[in-house]
C-alpha cells in the first residue's frame, strides 16, 4: 500500500480525473520514451513537479476533506466498457505514476 493517497472527488481540483492530468500523462510518455533510449532527461524532471500536489500524505483530501485511495484496485473482474472499469483504471494509472515520481526524487518518501 502507498503511503500517498489520490482524491477521487470528481468535484475536486486534486482528483485524479482532473483534466490537468491529461499534461502529466503525455510528459511521463516523452520522458519514458527518451529513458528508453538513454537520453538524460533530467532537465524534463523539474515539470513534474506541480503535479506532485494530486498524491496526498494523510487519509484525507487537503482540498476537498474526502477520502484518500491508496490501494490498487482490481480490474480483472470487470468488463472493460464499464464505468468502473474505466474509474479503476485511471485510478490505478495515477497510483503507478506516484512509484515513478518518488523514483525520480520528485515525490518524497513521506510528508514533509
Amino acid at each position: 500500500m502507498a503511503d500517498f493517497g489520490i482524491c477521487e472527488n470528481p468535484d475536486c481540483q486534486l482528483s485524479y480525473r482532473s483534466l490537468s492530468l491529461t499534461s502529466l500523462f503525455s510528459r511521463l510518455n516523452a520522458i519514458n520514451s527518451m529513458e528508453k533510449r538513454k537520453v538524460d532527461v533530467s532537465d524534463m524532471l523539474p515539470h513534474l513537479k506541480p503535479f506532485a500536489l494530486f498524491f496526498q500524505f494523510g487519509t484525507h483530501c487537503s482540498r476537498c476533506g474526502q477520502f484518500l485511495y491508496r490501494v490498487i484496485q482490481p480490474t480483472a473482474d470487470l468488463q472493460t466498457e464499464s464505468e468502473e472499469y474505466i474509474r479503476r483504471s485511471k485510478l490505478n494509472a495515477l497510483l503507478d505514476v506516484g512509484y515513478q515520481l518518488r523514483a525520480w526524487g520528485i515525490l518524497p518518501f513521506e510528508a514533509s
